[in-house]
C-alpha cells in the first residue's frame, strides 16, 4: 500500500472501494430467493402500499416471523429507489459497510491499524459475508449490532466511561432487527468474558441500568405497538414459535449435526479457512483462561494496541465460542444463524496474519504451502462440483442437474491462480505479498460469484419469468390470481397483488369455477390431478421449471387467447 494512504483515511476509502467492488455489482440482479426474499421483501411493499408501519403482514395476513427494522429500512429504500429487488437488498449491503468501518475500528483497538485493515478485507472478501450482504434478510442487520454493541462493551471495558449506553443502543436495534438473540448473546459473550477474568463484578455499575433504559426506550414502543394492535398474537407467535420453538425442536427441516457449524464456518470463510489451523494454534497460545483481568490504565488512551494481549485474544474467542455453543445447542439450524461470529475470527485470522508477516512468530516451513494447498483443492472441487451438476461428466451424483453450471467451472481456477501466486510468494520469502494474493483471490471469486455467477442459477427460478407472462393490465381490473400445488412468496411481491391459495377441494372448485378472470400457478403434478373438475377452458399461459422443487410449474388462465 502507498504510504501516504497508510492511515485512516486511506484504509477507509479501500474498505470502502473492496465494499462497492464486492456488494454493489448486481445487487438488484436476480430475482429474489425464496423463501426469506419473497417473505421480506413483500412484507416491506405491503407496510409501504398501506401506510401501515407497525404491523407486519404478508399476503395481506399477519406475519409473525420477524420484528420490523428490515422492513422500515426497505420500506425506505422503495420510497427512493423503486420497489424493485435493488431496493429490498439495499440495507443489507449498507450494513455490510458500516460492519467494515466498524470492524475496522474495533481491530485498531484492539490491535494494530494494519491488522484492522487486514481483517476488514478478510471479512469482505469471506464468502458469507458477502452473500449475506446481497440477501435481503435481516442477517446483515444483527450483525451490525452485535459487532457495534461488542465494540462499545470493549470501548467501556477499557475506557470506562458511558459507553455501555452504546452497547444498550445497539442491542435495541438488534431487537427490532432479529429479537431476542440480539440481546441474550451479547450479554452472554460479556458475562463470559467477565468471568473467564474474574470480572464478574464489572457488573455492577450504574451504566448497565442506564445501558438497559436505553435499549428499552429503543425497542419496547413497537414491540408494544404491535401487541396492542394485534392483541398480543403477534407477541405470542413471534416469541413462542420463533424462537422457543425453534432452539427446542427443528422447524421446516433445519436440522443438523452437532459439527454443522464447524463446516459452515470453514465454507462461510473462505478463503480465509485455509488458515483456520494456523489461527488456532495461535489464538491457543495467546490465550490464558486462568489469567487476571486487566485494568483500563494499562490500555492506551488514545488508540491500537501494538500487539495482541491474552485479554484481548480471551474477548474474541469468547465472542465466537459463545454463538457457536449456542446455535450447536439450538435444534434449528441455518448457515447464517452465525454470522455475528465472522467479525471475530476476521479479528483473529488478521492477528495471526499480522503476526507472520512481522515475523513476530514463528511456524513450521510445511504450514504456509499445506494452507495454499487446501486453497487449490479448494478450488478443484468448486470446479468439479459445477461441472457435475451441470451434467458434462460421465460421473453422476443423486439429486437434480441444472444445466448451464458447467459454465461457471471456471470459478475455480481464481482460487488455483491465487494458490500458485501465493506459492511464487512464499518462495521468495514475501510473505505480505502471500497474504495480498489471497485476499485478491478471495475478492476476484465474490465478485465474480456476485455479478456472475448467481445469474447461473437465477435462470432456473420461476416466480419472476411466469409473473412477466400475467397481462400488463392484471393490477388495474379484477383479476384473481392463485396459486394450488405451487407456492413460493416472492409470486406475492412480482404479483403486487394477493396470491390466493385454496387449500380443500370445495375452495379449489369455488375459486376455478368463479365468473371472474382467473390465473392459476399450479404444479404439473398437481394440474393432472385436478384436469378431471376443471372447467374446458381453462389454457396454458407459460410454464418454466422451479428451482426448488425441480417440478415444472403452469401458469393457467380462464380468458380467452388475443
Amino acid at each position: 500500500m502507498f504510504r501516504r494512504f497508510d492511515n485512516r483515511a486511506g484504509h477507509y476509502a479501500l474498505l470502502v472501494i473492496v465494499w462497492a467492488v464486492l456488494c454493489l455489482p448486481n445487487l438488484g440482479g436476480p430475482s429474489l430467493w425464496d423463501i426469506d426474499e419473497g417473505n421480506n421483501a413483500e412484507c416491506a411493499q405491503e407496510m409501504y402500499e398501506s401506510g401501515n408501519f407497525i404491523v407486519p403482514t404478508f399476503n395481506y395476513k399477519l406475519r409473525l416471523d420477524k420484528p420490523v427494522l428490515l422492513y422500515w429500512l426497505q420500506a425506505l429504500a422503495y420510497h427512493i429507489c423503486g420497489i424493485n429487488e435493488f431496493s429490498a437488498r439495499l440495507p443489507s449491503a449498507l450494513a455490510s459497510l458500516w460492519t467494515l468501518l466498524i470492524l475496522y475500528e474495533l481491530g485498531r483497538r484492539l490491535f494494530d491499524r494494519s491488522t484492522a485493515l487486514w481483517a476488514g478485507l478478510i471479512l469482505a472478501s469471506s464468502i458469507a459475508f458477502c452473500a449475506a450482504a446481497h440477501f435481503a434478510n435481516p442477517d446483515a442487520l444483527l450483525n451490525l449490532c452485535i459487532l457495534l454493541s461488542m465494540w462499545c462493551f470493549w470501548e467501556h471495558y477499557t475506557r470506562r466511561g458511558w459507553w455501555l449506553l452504546g452497547t444498550g443502543a445497539a442491542c435495541g436495534l438488534g431487537m427490532l432487527a432479529k429479537g431476542p438473540v440480539a440481546l441474550i448473546l451479547p450479554m452472554a459473550t460479556a458475562t463470559l468474558f467477565l468471568f473467564v477474568g474474574r470480572e464478574l463484578r464489572r457488573w455492577w455499575d450504574r451504566r448497565l441500568l442506564g445501558a438497559v433504559f436505553v435499549c428499552t426506550l429503543i425497542a419496547a414502543p413497537w414491540y408494544v405497538w404491535v401487541g396492542l394492535e394485534t392483541k398480543g398474537e403477534w407477541l405470542a407467535g413471534f416469541f413462542w414459535k420463533h424462537n422457543i420453538e425453534r432452539a427446542m425442536g427443528v422447524l421446516e427441516n433445519h436440522s443438523g449435526p452437532f459439527f454443522y457449524y464447524g463446516l459452515v464456518l470453514l465454507v462461510g470463510l473462505a478463503p480465509w479457512s485455509v488458515f483456520a489451523g494456523p489461527t488456532l494454534w495461535h489464538v491457543l497460545k495467546k490465550i490464558d483462561f486462568g489469567g487476571r483481568g486487566v485494568s483500563a490504565s494499562r490500555f492506551p488512551p488514545t488508540g491500537a494496541l501494538t500487539r495482541p494481549t491474552r485479554l484481548v485474544t480471551q474477548f474474541l474467542l469468547c465472542w465466537v465460542a459463545v454463538w457457536l455453543v449456542f446455535f450447536t445447542v439450538v435444534r434449528t439450524k441455518l448457515p447464517n444463524y452465525i454470522l455475528p461470529a465472522y467479525p471475530a475470527l476476521a479479528l483473529l485470522t488478521a492477528s495471526f496474519l499480522e503476526d507472520w508477516r512481522c515475523g513476530r512468530i514463528a511456524l513450521p516451513a510445511w504450514v504456509m504451502p499445506v494452507g495454499l494447498a487446501c486453497l487449490a483443492l479448494a478450488g478443484l472441487g468448486i470446479s468439479a462440483g459445477l461441472l457435475l451438476a451441470g451434467d458434462v461428466l460421465p460421473w453422476t451424483l443423486p439429486g437434480r442437474r441444472l444445466p448451464g453450471l458447467e459454465r461457471g467451472a471456471w470459478l475455480g481456477g481464481i482460487f488455483l491462480l491465487g494458490a500458485a501466486a501465493a506459492g511464487w510468494c512464499i518462495r521468495r520469502g514475501r510473505r505480505g505479498g502471500l497474504i495480498g494474493c489471497v485476499a485478491t483471490a478471495g475478492m476476484v471469486f465474490t465478485a465474480a460469484l456476485a455479478f456472475w455467477g448467481v445469474n447461473l442459477v437465477d435462470r432456473f427460478k420461476a416466480p419472476r419469468p411466469l409473473v412477466r407472462a400475467l397481462p400488463e393490465d392484471h393490477l388495474r381490473r379484477e383479476v384473481r390470481v392463485g396459486a394450488i400445488g405451487y407456492f413460493q412468496p416472492s409470486l406475492v411481491f412480482y404479483c403486487q397483488r394477493e396470491v390466493q391459495c385454496p387449500e380443500n377441494a370445495v375452495r379449489i372448485l369455488e375459486f376455478l369455477y368463479t365468473p371472474l378472470p382467473v390465473y392459476l400457478f399450479v404444479s404439473e403434478e398437481m394440474w393432472r390431478q385436478l384436469q378431471a373438475i376443471v372447467p374446458a377452458s381453462y389454457r396454458l399461459v407459460s410454464h418454466h421449471l422451479d428451482l426448488y422443487s425441480g417440478r415444472e410449474v403452469l401458469l393457467l388462465t380462464n380468458e380467452p387467447a388475443d
